[in-house]
C-alpha cells in the first residue's frame, strides 16, 4: 500500500471563483513523527460565475455548479473543459445533487451505456464517488429539474413549492427524493415518474416557526432529518412521522453521514466553527420523558440535544459545508477524511481516525461550497474519447405541471427501471449532447 493518500478539493466562493486543489497527505503509524507535510497543489483558480457560487456536486467525471446568476455550469474534470450551460431556472440556483444508484465507481450498466467514469487503477477504490446518473437542480423558483446525465437532457420538472426550495436529498435507492422549501413544507417525490408522491408540513410549535434549512436521508435510508436554525427533526422514512426532536443553542449550518468503525454518525456542522458527531441510534433511541411516553402525539416532543461523541474545532467563524472523502485501500481498510470550509477563507482537512486536522489552506476568498473527488479523475488512462459534439444546444424542453399520484413511499421502493435494449442504448448514444466551450 502506498504511504501516501492523494485527492482533489474543489470549492466555490461568494467572489464568483473556482478554485481545485490536489492534495498529497503523507499516511503514518499513530505512533510516527511526521515525516513529512501534506502539499497543496494548485490544480486550476478562475471566476466561474458572474455571481457567487451557491451550490456543487460531483459525479462521474463532471462536476456542476449553480450560481445567484442562475446558471448552472457543467464541466469536465478529466479534460478541464467547460462542456456547457443549463438555463432551465429563474432565480438562484440552491442545490445541485448527483444521483448515487451503485455504491461502486463504475457499474456494468455504465459499461453497456458507454458512460465514462474512473476507472480501477488496481490500488484504491472511492467509495464517496457518485454514479450520477441523474442531476436535481433546485431553485429560488420553487421548482426542482432532473436532468438525465447521459445527455444533459431534461427528463422532468418537479413542481408544488410555493417558495424557494431549501434542499433536496436522493434516497440511497435512487427512486425517490425529497425537498424542502421556505413554504414550510416536506415534499416527496417519485423520481421513476416525474410526480410528487406526497408533502408533509413543517409548522406549528415544533418548529418555532423557523424555515427548515437542510433535509437529509441517513446512509441506508430509512430516516429522514430535517434541519432548522436551532433544532433538528428526526422522522421514519416510510411513515413520514416525527420521531425525536432535538434542541440546541448554536445555528445549524450544515449536515450530513458518515460510517466510521462501523457506528452510523449524523454530522452538525454550527455557526461557532464546531463539527460535532453524534451516534445516530442514540438519537433515534433516545429516551422520552415521561409526559412525552404518556402522550406520544404530543406536539411538544422536544429534546436536548446533549454533547456530541466527538467535536472537531479548526474554524473562527460559522463553518459553510463540508465533503466526506473515502477510499478502501487493497487491504480493505477504509481511509475517511472530512474537508470543511468556512467563511473566513479556510479549508481544513481532518483525518478521521485521528480525529484531528492534518492540513490547512487559506483561499482569502469566502468559500460557500465544496467537494472532493478522486485523484485518478484526471490520469491518463481513465480518458476515452467522446462523441463528437452536435450543432444542437441543451434543449430547453416543456415544462408539465406534475400532481400528486397518492404514491406511498413503500409502493416507490419495490419499484424497478425497465431495463432498455441495446437497440435503444444505440439510439441514445447517437443523441447525446456534448456542447464543448473554450476552456
Amino acid at each position: 500500500m502506498s504511504n501516501q493518500i492523494q485527492f482533489r478539493i474543489i470549492v466555490g466562493s461568494y467572489e464568483h471563483s473556482l478554485l481545485c486543489l490536489s492534495l498529497t497527505l503523507p499516511i503514518q503509524k499513530d505512533d510516527e513523527k511526521p515525516s513529512r507535510q501534506p502539499i497543496f497543489q494548485p490544480i486550476f483558480h478562475f471566476p466561474a460565475h458572474s455571481l457567487s457560487i451557491r451550490a456543487m456536486d460531483i459525479a462521474k467525471r463532471y462536476l456542476v455548479t449553480g450560481s445567484n446568476d442562475e446558471h448552472i455550469k457543467i464541466y469536465d474534470l478529466q479534460k478541464r473543459k467547460e462542456l456547457g450551460t443549463l438555463l432551465q431556472h429563474q432565480g438562484s440556483i440552491t442545490k445541485l445533487v448527483f444521483s448515487n444508484e451503485t455504491k461502486v465507481i463504475k457499474s456494468e450498466e455504465d459499461d453497456d451505456e458507454g458512460e465514462e467514469g474512473l476507472e480501477d487503477d488496481g490500488e484504491n477504490e472511492c467509495l464517496s464517488h457518485k454514479s450520477g446518473k441523474w442531476l436535481l437542480s433546485a431553485a429560488e423558483d420553487g421548482k426542482i429539474i432532473i436532468w438525465r446525465t447521459k445527455d444533459w437532457e431534461q427528463f422532468g420538472i418537479l413542481k408544488g413549492h410555493t417558495g424557494t426550495v431549501n434542499d433536496l436529498s436522493i434516497h440511497p435507492s435512487g427512486r425517490v427524493a425529497i425537498s424542502i422549501s421556505t413554504d414550510k413544507t416536506l415534499r416527496l417525490w417519485n423520481l421513476m415518474t416525474a410526480k410528487k408522491a406526497s408533502s408533509l408540513k413543517l409548522k406549528g410549535i415544533n418548529t418555532l416557526g423557523q424555515t427548515p434549512t437542510i433535509c437529509k436521508f441517513n446512509i441506508v435510508g430509512d430516516s429522514i432529518v430535517v434541519g432548522l436554525m436551532t433544532r433538528i427533526m428526526l422522522y421514519k422514512t416510510r411513515d413520514a412521522k416525527v420521531n425525536r426532536i432535538f434542541k440546541f443553542k448554536q445555528t445549524l449550518m450544515a449536515l450530513d453521514f458518515v460510517m466510521l468503525d462501523n457506528v452510523e454518525y449524523l454530522i452538525l456542522a454550527f455557526g461557532n466553527g464546531s463539527i460535532c458527531f453524534y451516534d445516530y441510534s442514540k438519537l433515534e433511541n433516545q429516551k422520552l420523558g415521561d409526559e412525552e411516553q404518556q402522550n406520544p402525539d404530543s406536539n411538544e416532543l422536544v429534546l436536548e440535544l446533549g454533547e456530541p461523541e466527538f467535536q472537531l474545532q479548526g474554524h473562527a467563524n460559522r463553518v459553510k459545508g463540508f465533503s466526506i472523502y473515502q477510499e478502501q485501500s487493497i487491504d480493505k481498510r477504509i481511509i475517511t477524511y472530512l474537508v470543511s470550509i468556512s467563511s473566513d477563507g479556510k479549508i481544513v482537512v481532518w483525518d478521521m481516525d485521528k480525529k484531528d486536522q492534518v492540513a490547512v489552506y487559506d483561499t482569502g476568498e469566502r468559500l460557500n461550497v465544496v467537494s472532493t473527488v478522486n485523484e485518478s479523475i484526471e490520469k491518463a488512462n481513465s480518458m476515452k474519447p467522446r462523441f463528437d459534439p452536435t450543432k444542437e444546444s441543451l434543449k430547453n424542453l416543456t415544462e408539465s405541471e406534475y400532481e400528486s399520484d397518492g404514491e406511498s413511499l413503500a409502493h416507490l421502493m419495490k419499484g424497478d427501471r425497465k431495463k432498455k435494449s441495446k437497440k435503444q442504448l444505440k439510439k441514445q448514444k447517437k443523441k447525446m449532447l456534448s456542447v464543448e466551450l473554450e476552456n
